[in-house]
Parts: structure tokens; C-alpha cells; sequence
């Protein structure tokens, strides 16, 4: 008895009943089978979910990463695109280094880009093509800096140049030191106006009222400010890089010597002190030592002849 399970069927519709009696292997056989199959169901429900949604996530990712191939070739494509248009740059710098009689930086150079700050830390990813995009930005950058920083010190070049030329140019005689005043005698041979004597003239005369104001011809320091013989008043300017200036027959100084003076600046007045017989300057230029034609260090457009 205590090996079998006894089992009651009843069906009132059909006026039915019945005792079955079952082993208990059998019991145990049914409830392992049920077990069994009630495990088996979990197992592949589960399984099933799970792959479903390693599949979604799957579709998900490789959507992300068509979006983010897209988008890198997209910044590809713009980097590319700006190193094209660097050369508008290194066209305009090389007009810069020509106009300021600077050498050429070579193509050769330009095409690499020098110095700048290199990236060392490059992210491993597991997908090749985005990886190889990502390597090329990453290059595209790196040249584009160089080329940045290039740029950035021949523009620091390209500036000093210009200040040494601006500082040269500043210390050059340049202008008319009596502006509107009409040359009356110029550089060379002539006959004296005095003696009737031909000597040779070392600056040009420039007729004007006594009293008018004579301007420094460039920036400089005033070397000598006082009586010169047959000069009269004279006031000599040294303008570095071998150039001097020396304004003669002056009625009155207006500087002193050591003065540093600008171009333009007043430094005397027209007057007819020396060997002079009328109020005018005598103007002359001087290169190492040399007197040198005035004419090539006044503008043409100030030049006015009588």
C-alpha cells in the first residue's frame, strides 16, 4: 500500500467513478518529466529573451557605428578640406617674405608642418574602420597644428622684419626739411655767389622766409648744435647707419646737443648767418663719412625747383 498512490476518478455528468492505483515510480517518473520540462521551458525562454536582446542591441550598435563612420568622414573630409585651404596661407605668407626681401619657407617643409604639441594618447578600438578614420583625423590634426605653428613663428619673422625696416626707415633722411620751400641751388659744381668762384656745392639751397621752421629729416640724435665757420648756425643730426644731416645758416637753434629728435620735428629757423647772402638752408646729406646728393633722400613729391 504505502508503494502505490491511489487515484479517485469521478464524473457526475457521466455517472462515473473509478479508483486507479499507480505505482510510486510512475509518480516519480511524471514529476522528474514535469520537472524536467518546466526547467527546459525556463532554460529556452530565457535563452530566447537573451539572444533577442543581444540581437537588438547588436542592430543598435552596428546603427551607432554607420552613424559614427559617417560623421568621422564627415570631420575627415573638413580637415582635408582645411589643409587645402592652408595654402592660401603660405601664398600670403610668401608674398609677405617677398614684399620684406625674406626668404621662402620650402614646400617641402609647409607640406609636414613643424613642432606643436603631438598627441600620445590614442584610444585602441576594436572596430578597423573606425579606427583608421580616427587615425587619419588624428594625422590631419597633428599636420595642421604644425603647419599652424609654422605659420604662427613666420608671422613672428615676418614682424621682425618689419620693425627693423620700420626702425631703418625711421633713421633714413627722407623728407623735405622745409616743406613747400622751393629748391634754388642744387648739388655739384657751381659758381659761387659770392667770389663768382666754380666750387663744388655739397648740399642743395633752399630759399625761404627768415624765421621759417626746419624740420629733421629723420629720427636721430643731435650730434653738433652750434658756429661753423662759413655754415653760420648748424645743427648736424646722426641718424645711425652711417647717416648724418646737417641743416646750415639757421638764424636760431631750437636743440641741443645729445637731443634725440624725431622726423619732423622743429630743430632750427631759416636765417642767412655765415657765408650766406640771403635767408635760405643749406641742406646736405651724409653716408659713412660721404656727401651724398640730397636729392635721393627727399621724396620727388616734395621736391620743388625754382
Amino acid at each position: 500500500m504505502a508503494n502505490r498512490l491511489e487515484v479517485i476518478l469521478v464524473s457526475k455528468k457521466h455517472n462515473f467513478l473509478r479508483n486507479i492505483r499507480l505505482p510510486m515510480i510512475i509518480i516519480y517518473i511524471l514529476a522528474a518529466f514535469l520537472v524536467t520540462a518546466t526547467t527546459s521551458t525556463i532554460v529556452l525562454f530565457v535563452n530566447s529573451t537573451r539572444r533577442t536582446f543581444v540581437r537588438f542591441h547588436l542592430t543598435k550598435v552596428e546603427r551607432q557605428n554607420r552613424s559614427l563612420v559617417t560623421k568621422l568622414d564627415s570631420i575627415n573630409i573638413i580637415l582635408k578640406k582645411a589643409q587645402d585651404s592652408f595654402d592660401q596661407h603660405i601664398t600670403q605668407d610668401n608674398r609677405e617674405r617677398t614684399y620684406w626681401q625674406m626668404a621662402h619657407i620650402h614646400p617641402d617643409i609647409w607640406s609636414m608642418g613643424i613642432g606643436g604639441t603631438q598627441d600620445e594618447y590614442r584610444p585602441q578600438i576594436a572596430n578597423r574602420s573606425i579606427e583608421r578614420i580616427i587615425n587619419e583625423i588624428y594625422e590631419s590634426v597633428d599636420v595642421l597644428k604644425g603647419k599652424y605653428y609654422l605659420r604662427q613663428i613666420s608671422l613672428n619673422d615676418i614682424h621682425d622684419q618689419i620693425e627693423g625696416n620700420m626702425y631703418l626707415w625711421s633713421h633714413t633722411p627722407s623728407v623735405h626739411p622745409l616743406p613747400g620751400c622751393r629748391i634754388c641751388s642744387g648739388y655739384g659744381y657751381r659758381v659761387d655767389p659770392i667770389d663768382r668762384k666754380v666750387r663744388k656745392h655739397w648740399g642743395i639751397d633752399i630759399g625761404a622766409p627768415r624765421g621759417t621752421r626746419i624740420s629733421a629729416t629723420a629720427d636721430g640724435v643731435v650730434s653738433y648744435a652750434g658756429w661753423v665757420g662759413g655754415y653760420g648756425w648748424t645743427v648736424i643730426i646722426d641718424h645711425g647707419f652711417g647717416f648724418k644731416t646737417a641743416y646750415a645758416h639757421c638764424q636760431r637753434i631750437l636743440v641741443r646737443k645729445n637731443e634725440s629728435v624725431k622726423r619732423g620735428q622743429v630743430i632750427a629757423r631759416v636765417g642767412s648767418t655765415g657765408r650766406s647772402i640771403s635767408p635760405h638752408l643749406h641742406y646736405e646729406v651724409r653716408v659713412s663719412g660721404m656727401k651724398i646728393n640730397p636729392y635721393k633722400y627727399i621724396s620727388s613729391s616734395d621736391i620743388i625747383f625754382d
